[in-house]
């Protein structure tokens, strides 16, 4: 009886202690799974019981850690039915029975990276929140996923060594209804002219993946979400691959693959030692690299993975010709020319396929319809019916291509440049055309143009500065590595500065038409204060005209849709020589400024032609010197009086002569009928000012009215033009005031 107060003590004391122990202690409520969790991707589709057949093939292609949560991944899960179905269509028996390379190529293409719900794949902006791009809802259409090729082995061409070539992880298409809603273009008709057996059902928030119909949204699971798909996702190939399997583009992808070149990726090939010592990536040069799986490989120095705007926005667009299409082309192109389009030269050939590839998002019919929607890297639309111009066409992990039965012409190939394109005898003008980028401008159907053009046998025989010019072919099989040169004082042949050829050849390019060759006429060339004389003799540069030399013409026969061409037997270059130089031997018979030699030598008895410094007055400025004649000098010197005794006096008295161009505001120098006129500050100062004179167009002629009222006419034709400014006869003294 005694024991049993002690038992209910011992009871008292315990029960708490025991019920304590019994209940959830706060660090465990931490750690526990809340309920809102259904479990990893694994675990919910193992529980619906219908998705054995893709857990299988997904744990047969390693990715199982993927589906249990080792990484975030969204899923796009085929059910059995759906999966079966892709079996029978395939003819393969079982899931055991796909090699394992082909089942991770296929399992991967389902497994996208990262988690994405239902709005963020509807409306991808990668950018993140607070920075989305309203115009551009939808667009961001393509994500990468888990899906990619092992390496490949290709020859490389250019030096017969093979190349190892890593393929980049696959990226899925999702045509959301806000893509089709943002270009406002019709969701429905777009979707299935690229995928006709697939019919569109997506609702105002839905979207397709791919092939595939969606038939559950965004499944939450503890790594991400999980979509329930209709179909089995076929694998996309690059456009390159799809194209390279159609016989009827065989023509198209040869002349493609002619610029066909490896880039070293030194990062890659660190980090897959074991796959090869070296991995490339497969490019084309200057063209759109349609050959990669990825629209962007870290040109701009971002790393290739992390720009996701380009990556999820740019399609490479291919509009490829048939044989057919092409071999007409070339028989009414080039055949005169070349014997096959084979032969053809890859500078004209990179500006035809390089019209025939739009970088930009994915374009569906109705955007090509719309006329201008599309336009090309030159500037010109992409114009066809999608209905009845193409006759294949396809959706590829990197873009689409449109197979074509015609060629889609760039505005290049029959404007002023036509020539340049269509005759080998022009590669090393449009070799420096292209360089200059002088092409898209003379495209225009705004403006027109003449365009002088010397053949390459005349650019060999043209000096610049010192050299004459050379051409160096390159390897014949590597676009790019072809160049204009000129030999350096070490005798070293470098290339042509891009500067210098940009000069040269905006020397031969007149805006307007040139149709007669006769009387006096002046064209402004592109080159500012640089231009063309024209007459019955010939065309001019300043050069040749400086020396009384003008130069017969051929008219380039042609349909040209903006202008006229015609062919120089010598190139028509600015005038090197400065007049601040040349004026100091003047009094030679040989000089281009003899006319001038009495100008010149009262400028030495003025002090102003010191040796090494000749006009140091004008600060290096350009200018215009109206000179009067010898005849009128020599009469003045004559009669006295007019022309200071004293050397200072003489020389601010001269000064008079001078119009600095800067100071003045001009962009052009004075010509009859140019409308260059008005009066000038000269570079003679008085009294803290400057002298002014003034200059009249007449239309016909120029003249001069100095500070007294007097006019003097100009009675040169034209004035001559160097590189630091224009000399003008006048047929009397100017009266300084």
């Amino acid at each position: 009886m005694m024991h049993k107060p002690i038992c209910r003590f011992l009871w008292a004391c315990f029960l708490p202690l025991f019920f304590w122990q019994c209940q959830k202690q706060p660090w465990e409520e931490h750690y526990e799974r809340p309920d809102w969790l259904r479990g990893n991707a694994w675990e919910v589709l193992e529980a619906r019981g219908n998705f054995g057949m893709f857990l299988e093939a997904a744990e047969r292609a390693g990715f199982k850690d993927v589906l249990t949560g080792k990484v975030i991944a969204t899923v796009m899960a085929p059910d059995d039915a759906a999966m079966q179905q892709y079996l029978q269509k395939h003819s393969i028996t079982s899931i055991t029975g796909m090699p394992i390379t082909e089942l991770r190529k296929l399992i991967g293409f389902h497994l996208i990276y990262y988690a994405y719900d239902q709005q963020k794949l509807a409306n991808y902006q990668p950018f993140g929140f607070g920075l989305e791009i309203p115009d551009n809802a939808g667009l961001y259409y393509k994500h990468r996923t888990r899906s990619r090729d092992t390496v490949s082995v290709w020859r490389d061409p250019a030096t017969q060594l093979n190349r190892t070539v890593f393929h980049k992880d696959r990226f899925l298409p999702i045509f959301s209804q806000r893509h089709f809603q943002t270009k406002g273009i019709d969701a429905q008709r777009n979707y299935e002219y690229f995928y006709p057996q697939s019919a569109w059902s997506a609702g105002a928030d839905g979207f397709h993946v791919g092939n595939a119909a969606v038939s559950e949204y965004a499944i939450p699971t503890d790594n991400g979400y999980v979509y329930v798909i209709d179909e089995v996702l076929e694998p996309l190939e690059t456009v390159h691959s799809l194209l390279k399997n159609e016989p009827d583009y065989s023509t198209f992808m040869a002349i493609y693959d002619r610029f066909i070149d490896f880039w070293y990726d030194e990062s890659t090939s660190a980090q897959y030692s074991g796959l090869a010592d070296s991995l490339y990536i497969v490019t084309h040069g200057s063209l759109p690299q349609i050959a990669s799986e990825w629209s962007y490989n870290g040109e701009s120095g971002m790393p290739d993975y992390a720009n996701l705007p380009e990556l999820t926005y740019r399609a490479f667009n291919v509009f490829a010709p048939n044989n057919q299409a092409l071999n007409d082309f070339f028989q009414s192109y080039w055949s005169n020319y070349y014997s096959s389009i084979d032969e053809v030269n890859l500078q004209p050939l990179s500006l035809l396929l390089t019209n025939h590839v739009y970088q930009g998002n994915i374009v569906f019919p109705d955007e090509v319809v719309q006329g201008d929607k599309i336009t090309s890297t030159f500037g010109n639309p992409i114009t066809f019916d999608p209905y009845t111009e193409v006759a294949d066409r396809g959706i590829a992990t990197n873009g689409v291509y449109y197979g074509l039965n015609k060629v889609i012409v760039p505005g290049m190939f029959y404007s002023v440049t036509g020539p340049l394109l269509q005759n080998p005898n022009y590669k090393m003008f449009l070799h420096m055309a292209v360089q200059s980028n002088v092409i898209p401008p003379l495209m225009s159907q705004v403006l027109d143009y003449t365009l002088f053009v010397p053949s390459d046998q005349v650019l060999l025989n043209t000096l610049v500065g010192e050299s004459h010019l050379f051409w160096n072919e390159g390897h014949p099989l590597r676009f790019g590595d072809e160049a204009v040169e000129i030999e350096n004082n070490d005798g070293i042949r470098v290339p042509l500065g891009v500067g210098t050829m940009s000069q040269l050849v905006s020397n031969h390019i007149i805006t307007g038409r040139i149709t007669q060759f006769s009387g006096k006429q002046v064209f402004r060339t592109r080159n500012p204060f640089s231009y063309i004389y024209v007459t019955d003799q010939g065309v001019a540069s300043s050069a040749t005209y400086n020396n009384g030399r003008f130069l017969p013409v051929q008219e380039i026969a042609g349909n040209w849709t903006n202008g006229v061409v015609y062919a120089v037997d010598e190139a028509l270059q600015r005038e090197v020589g400065s007049i601040k130089f040349l004026i100091t031997g003047a009094s030679s018979t040989t000089s281009p400024l003899h006319e001038f030699s009495e100008f010149a030598m009262l400028l030495n008895r003025a002090g102003l032609l010191p040796t090494g410094a000749p006009l140091s007055f004008l600060l290096g400025e350009r200018f215009l010197l109206f000179a009067p004649t010898n005849e009128a000098i020599r009469a003045a010197l004559q009669a006295g009086g007019i022309i200071p005794e004293d050397n200072a006096a003489l020389a601010e008295y001269l000064k008079y002569y001078f119009v600095p161009i800067n100071e003045n505001s001009l962009s052009d120098y004075p010509f009859p009928g140019f409308g260059v006129q008005g009066q000038w500050n000269t570079a003679r100062t008085v009294q803290g000012g400057r002298s002014t004179l003034t200059v009249i167009d007449q239309g016909t002629g120029l003249s001069v009215q100095d500070a007294a009222g007097q006019t003097a006419a100009v009675v040169s034709e034209f004035p001559k033009t160097f590189n630091d400014g224009a000399i003008y006869q006048i047929d009397r003294l100017l009266t300084a005031n």
